[in-house]
């Protein structure tokens, strides 16, 4: 199977483009990577020539049993090495279809709840995944009806999504 043809690429595409559209709704440029292979960072948005932030966007549901969300901890290194050596910062969105909002941080708002933060379980080294509290998040905007039912389509969990 083609990489593009993947359904978590497809879901992803989709989450990228609502964050597209929000971006240059809110006055940004927004540059997109072309090359189809691995790339630093989902998008470059640039205000007035002036503002420049990195947007990571993540297209996925909050955890089951957690009240959080979290990535790869190998991507989140990397998004923190790219804000510290060129000044640059990053926010990473999440669009969530299971509670209907795209919510987000700055990555260094993210960093500290990391350090204060310990009634979650360490999931770097089990799974290798850094995890965020929703609390530490802002809403951006809500989904619409239609926006959460073509994420759904894309859904790839085996699992029935708990609220709690």
């Amino acid at each position: 199977m083609d990489w593009k043809d993947k359904i978590q690429v497809k879901k992803g595409n989709f989450g990228e483009k609502i964050i597209n559209d929000y971006l240059e709704k809110k006055g940004f440029i927004v540059y997109v990577p072309i090359t189809e292979k691995a790339h630093a960072f989902d998008r470059l948005a640039v205000k007035d020539k002036k503002i420049f932030i990195i947007a990571e966007i993540k297209t996925k549901a909050k955890l089951n049993y957690y009240n959080a969300t979290g990535f790869d901890i190998k991507h989140y290194k990397e998004y923190k090495l790219l804000s510290v050596k060129y000044n640059i910062p990053v926010f990473v969105f999440f669009i969530d279809e299971m509670i209907g909002k795209i919510y987000g941080n700055w990555l260094n708002e993210l960093e500290k709840q990391i350090e204060d933060d310990l009634n979650y379980p360490d999931f770097t080294k089990i799974k290798g995944v850094v995890l965020f509290s929703l609390s530490t998040m802002k809403t951006i905007a809500e989904l619409t009806q239609e926006q959460i039912e073509k994420l759904k389509e894309y859904s790839s969990r085996n699992y029935n999504y708990n609220e709690s």
